[in-house]
């Protein structure tokens, strides 16, 4: 372990390079520590570098003695370049940001850096702001905005490299609403996206075209002929909707139903243009033009060239995501290095890769995809030789076939000979097709629980078919681009085209159907995640060597995690909260006792699995929830009365019967709250309620809530507007 530690280099310096950023990220989320780390990081670049510097003049004796001590200063170094990088890479620590410069909604100026995408209500355009004036004064800026157009069903007529001005309110994008919900602000603002704002129609106006850069304006235009000849062809919307995603990552024309079977299977990967799909590139490239591997040196380094030239226009042109950016490094750097070098250390070349991505974008380290593909690389890398070697199909074949290596080879020889032959190339295909996705699903295991809180039972079923399937998905759509414009040849492969993607869609909602085809309900914490990660990385080097102390370490991980899963167990049976939270137009109302939550949900929101998952589950996850029953109430004539864990509830959701309740008898209530729009005055509900607090509810419309709070703060009532400020909750068992 410790040899290949050494010979991989570049793969320590990127850890401390992710470091550096990851301490930077968690600065910013305290406003005004970043500026002050940033003024710690920068005389401590200086020295770090004043000292490695001088230990190249003292001599190779003083230097060694010295070694521990350098390496602490070069990783110090590479810590504080890298804090430093990511600081100076956020756009909005700098003056000149628009942000510093709205005063009385004044007129924008920004170019289109994106194809507009269009949605169901609105046209969504990213927007680089140059200018933003006002009474005849003009200022130069910087920063993204999310704008955003309301469809009128006339056609779209932005375009990329497109300069707009217009005048709108420009605000921050909102924080999450329900606790444990995905936080959109937080994911934008990775991208150095802060705002975002609703333009209406008719308030803005094209100024310029074509100020976007050429190659890339080239390269959109091929990506939108390329979806209207697979639109020519694909008709139903859900093979569209696939083609487009495996062709060129455009995940636009995704629906529900697609998007939750390819995940609940496991194969949601094929829908992101991603390293399996630059891998296939890369083979059959290599594979059509592997004559020129026997015509000399400049026949290599031009078939290198060609393949390296061709990997990145494709990137380019199925939108550059971080797993298709990775792998474009480092099939890049790969067949530069075989075709320069001869050998090279892959560790190091996926290390590198990741190391220049970060260099031109730092927070690339936050995305999912760019996590999920490097993890996923090097559990292949590492795990699949070992996984694969445990069934060893090639124990009952021909000497001379278990001396042929890889696929190609395998298949010519195959061929050659009788159907035995052909039956072992097949099966050991499928085996090594598991082996890989076994591999890949335990290297992101952890990850994957954190962020998605499932785990899908049939990945290894789903794979075996779908790999295949979706990579001749990939050979057909390319043919049938090529020949769009042949009459005859094009209908003959779109047909294909078409019946390949029937098929593989059908598989896999077969797979979706199945009871138990995805386990949900998973939650993880971060540090459980860094542990579990630590756990497989000493399981890895007890593969390569046996030692007691990494054994040791190991056990020591297992126990911390089993302590930490039982006290977070014991907290969990002992929580009582009572939950409103936010799911717009809806009443979703939770108390939750140990692992059983009681629940008041809307019928529409009760069928609406999407929504559930979005803005609630995610919470009772997190809680430990594994049970789920309607709450339990009496019906008075002011509305429902529940009571819980020792607290009265009054919940308002129909119009109360004032005139049934007798004056003499004044309810008496720890919260009430109102939902689903009654017609009620809060004066007159205190004239017949004690209550403490009352929060008002999504479900509300936004004018009658704005008159009920002008009333609570003129009868100083404690009130919450769950819509405006998120999720009411409270802990009743502290």
């Amino acid at each position: 372990m410790r040899s290949l530690w050494n010979e991989i280099p570049l793969l320590r310096i990127t850890l401390l390079v992710i470091a550096g950023i990851a301490i930077e990220i968690v600065c910013d989320f305290t406003p005004g520590l970043s500026q002050k780390i940033l003024w710690l990081m920068v005389p401590l670049l200086c020295l770090c570098g004043v000292f490695t510097l001088a230990l190249g003049v003292v001599g190779i004796e003083k230097a060694y003695r010295l070694r521990h001590l350098n390496a602490v200063t070069l990783s110090l170094l590479l810590v504080s370049a890298a804090y430093l990088l990511a600081w100076f890479y956020t756009e909005d620590n700098y003056k000149s940001h628009f942000q510093n410069h709205l005063k009385n909604q004044p007129v924008v100026v920004a170019m289109v850096i994106k194809p507009p995408v269009e949605k169901e209500k609105f046209i969504n355009a990213l927007v680089d702001v140059r200018e933003v004036g006002s009474a005849g004064s003009h200022t130069k800026t910087s920063g993204k905005i999310l704008l955003s157009f309301l469809r009128t069903g006339q056609p779209n007529n932005l375009r990329y490299g497109d300069v707009i001005a217009f005048s709108a309110k420009i605000d921050e994008f909102p924080g999450p609403k329900n606790p444990e919900e995905f936080n959109f602000k937080q994911y934008q603002a990775f991208h150095n996206v802060y705002h975002r704002c609703f333009v209406a129609p008719g308030s803005y106006r094209v100024i310029a075209t074509g100020s976007g850069n050429v190659f890339m304006e080239r390269v959109y235009s091929i990506r939108a002929y390329f979806l209207s000849v697979i639109n020519r062809y694909v008709t139903d919307k859900n093979n569209f909707a696939v083609a487009a995603a495996i062709m060129l990552g455009y995940n636009d024309y995704m629906t529900t139903d697609v998007s939750r079977a390819y995940t609940n299977s496991g194969t949601l990967h094929v829908l992101s243009v991603s390293g399996l799909h630059v891998g296939i590139v890369f083979v059959m490239l290599n594979f059509l033009f592997g004559f020129m591997d026997k015509r000399g040196r400049k026949a290599q380094i031009a078939k290198a060239t060609g393949i390296i030239a061709f990997i990145w226009f494709y990137a380019c042109l199925t939108g550059l995501s971080p797993s298709v950016l990775r792998s474009a490094l480092m099939f890049s750097m790969i067949q530069a290095g075989t075709t320069l070098l001869r050998h090279v250390n892959v560790y190091n070349i996926v290390a590198g890769s990741a190391l220049l991505l970060m260099l031109f974008n730092p927070f690339i380290i936050t995305e999912v995809g760019f996590q999920l593909s490097y993890l996923a690389v090097f559990g292949i890398l590492f795990l699949y030789p070992k996984i694969y070697g445990l069934i060893l199909i090639g124990s009952s074949q021909p000497l001379a076939f278990k001396r042929v290596h890889g696929y190609a080879e395998k298949l010519k020889a195959a061929i050659r000979h009788d159907w035995r032959w052909l039956f072992l190339y097949v099966l050991d295909f499928f085996w090594a097709l598991t082996a890989v996705s076994v591999a890949a699903q335990i290297a992101t295991l952890p990850l994957s629980l954190f962020c998605f809180h499932q785990f899908p039972n049939l990945f290894w079923l789903a794979n075996l078919v779908v790999i295949p399937v979706s990579n001749l998905v990939l050979f057909a759509g390319t043919a049938l681009c090529a020949v769009g414009e042949i009459p005859y040849l094009n209908a003959a492969v779109g047909a294909l085209f078409n019946l390949l993607l029937t098929g593989l869609n059908k598989f896999t909602f077969l797979i979706d159907s199945i009871p138990f085809a995805v386990l949900e309900g998973f939650s993880i914490s971060f540090i459980e995640m860094l542990f579990a990660y630590l756990l497989l990385a000493l399981v890895c080097w007890l593969l390569v060597e046996r030692r007691p102390k990494v054994l040791i370490a190991g056990l020591l991980i297992i126990l911390g995690l089993v302590s930490f899963d039982t006290a977070e167990s014991i907290q969990q049976a002992k929580q009582k909260k009572i939950v409103v939270y936010s799911v717009p137009k809806q009443k979703a109302i939770a108390f939750i006792s140990g692992t059983t939550v009681f629940t008041e949900i809307n019928d529409s929101l009760s069928i609406d699995q999407k929504k559930q998952k979005f803005h609630i589950r995610p919470h009772w996850w997190k809680n430990g929830v594994a049970r789920e029953l309607p709450v339990a109430y009496k019906q008075v004539a002011l509305g429902k009365i529940i009571l819980f864990e020792g607290k009265t509830v009054l919940l308002i959701d129909t119009v109360p019967k004032y005139h049934s309740w007798q004056m003499g008898k004044k309810l008496k209530a720890d919260l009430v709250i109102i939902s689903n729009n009654p017609k009620l005055y809060i004066s007159d509900l205190q004239k017949l309620c004690n209550f403490k607090q009352v929060v008002f509810d999504s479900s509300n419309k936004k004018k009658r809530i704005e008159y009920w709070v002008q009333d609570c703060q003129k009868l100083n009532i404690k009130h919450w507007d769950v819509s405006a400020q998120g999720a009411y909750a409270v802990d009743i068992a502290k």
